[in-house]
C-alpha cells in the first residue's frame, strides 16, 4: 500500500502559512474525493517533559508512526503534513516514520514583509521579536538546505490560491 500513497511535508518559516496551505490542500483534495489525511506535525511533538526525555522530533516520529496506519487502514491516499524543518535529518526522521511512502518535501514562502505581518495579527511583544527572529533565521537555514522538491510562494494571495498551485505543481489528483 505505501507506493500508492501520495505525501507532501509542506515546510517553510514561521509566518509562512504552512498550516494554512496544508488544511486548504487537504480540501481541495476532499473536493475531488481523495481520501486525505491532514497532519500538523507540531502537535504531535509539543511536549514539556524531563529534560532528559524524548526530543520533539522523536515524539513526532513515535506519534507519527503510531497514527499513520490508522489513516492508511480508513483508505487513505494522499497524506499532507506541515512543519518547520531545516535540516535533512529533520526530514529523514519524518520519513522513517511513513514505512516506505514516498515524500515530498514543499518550501511554503512568503516575503519577510507578509510574514511580519502576519505574525504582528497573532503575537506581540517579545513573543513577536523572537517569532520575527526565529522566522529570519529558518529562511536563512532552509534556503542552506536545499531541502525542497517544489516550492510556493504563499504570500498576497490566499492559502486556497497557494494549495491550488501546489495541487497543479504535485499533479495530484483525479
Amino acid at each position: 500500500m505505501p507506493n500508492d500513497v501520495r505525501a507532501v511535508l509542506l515546510t517553510g518559516p514561521i509566518g509562512a502559512g504552512k498550516t494554512a496551505v496544508a488544511m486548504e490542500l487537504g480540501e481541495l483534495l476532499a473536493e475531488r474525493n481523495l481520501p486525505t489525511a491532514v497532519i500538523d506535525l507540531d502537535w504531535l511533538g509539543w511536549f514539556h517533559g524531563p529534560p532528559d526525555g524524548p526530543s520533539p522530533n522523536e515524539l513526532i516520529a513515535t506519534n507519527l508512526r503510531a497514527i499513520w496506519p490508522t489513516f492508511q487502514e480508513a483508505g487513505a491516499s494522499h497524506l499532507v503534513l506541515a512543519r518547520a524543518v531545516t535540516s535533512r535529518a529533520d526530514v529523514d526522521v519524518i520519513r522513517s516514520a511513513l514505512d516506505g511512502v514516498e515524500l515530498t518535501v514543499v518550501l511554503v514562502s512568503a516575503s519577510p514583509d507578509v510574514i511580519a505581518e502576519r505574525l504582528a495579527r497573532r503575537d506581540e511583544g517579545e513573543v513577536l521579536r523572537q517569532h520575527l527572529e526565529e522566522s529570519e533565521q529558518m529562511s536563512e537555514a532552509l534556503a542552506r538546505a536545499g531541502l525542497e522538491d517544489v516550492r510556493i510562494e504563499n504570500g498576497d494571495g490566499s492559502a486556497r490560491e497557494a494549495a491550488q498551485d501546489l495541487l497543479e505543481a504535485l499533479s495530484w489528483g483525479p
